[in-house]
């Protein structure tokens, strides 16, 4: 990536297949914003497993506290009544209630970055963190914070802020791919301190 890049973007946007990496590249960037002076807060999701090892469900973590984390969605092989949940992705009941409890408050945190794994899907049945989202890329403030995000490949049944962002000119596209994904953490994050620097 070229370091010259961060005068021309102030956000980045992180895409690829699933399963190839865009959740460990946030990971280890907050691992590295960690150990420097940038504020910094947001969260990300992670799979979840069963005893057997197949794939049960998501959780949402909160970067800075790592303990706050609750379910974002969970098979209906697994759920009780999955009757009863009105928003469902495939197999999944998502659980929007539990997911804003984590995710709607880091966007009213003073930040320098904020971190968002994922804007896909499950998350878009909020419409309050679409709202959020919005704002935090979209709405005039000389203090925005620098966003990264994950994004799906496809922009599924929610075409219109994915497509808002995509076509955002402060938004940097990165495809995640298995060349890249393990140097992108430390990339990324000289971007970040070239563009607070500014």
């Amino acid at each position: 990536m070229d370091d010259s890049a961060a005068k021309r973007f102030t956000h980045v946007l992180l895409t690829g297949p699933p399963g190839i990496g865009k959740t460990t590249v946030c990971k280890k960037l907050a691992t590295i914003l960690g150990n420097c002076t940038n504020k910094f807060d947001g969260f990300y999701t992670e799979e979840l497993r069963g005893s057997a090892g197949s794939r049960i469900g998501f959780d949402v973590i909160r970067v800075t506290d790592p303990g706050a984390r609750t379910a974002l969605a969970r098979s209906m092989n697994v759920v009780e009544h999955p009757d009863r949940y009105k928003h469902r992705v495939g197999n999944y009941c998502v659980f929007i209630d539990d997911f804003e409890k984590v995710a709607l408050p880091v966007f009213q945190v003073k930040t320098d970055v904020l971190l968002i794994d994922e804007i896909g899907k499950m998350e878009m049945f909020s419409d309050r963190f679409k709202n959020e989202v919005s704002n935090a890329f979209f709405e005039k403030n000389n203090k925005k914070p620098f966003v990264v995000a994950t994004i799906p490949q496809n922009k599924g049944r929610f075409p219109s802020l994915l497509e808002k962002l995509r076509t955002f000119n402060a938004c940097k596209i990165i495809n995640v791919n298995y060349q890249n994904r393990d140097k992108l953490p430390e990339e990324i994050a000289k971007i970040i301190s070239k563009v607070l620097a500014e």
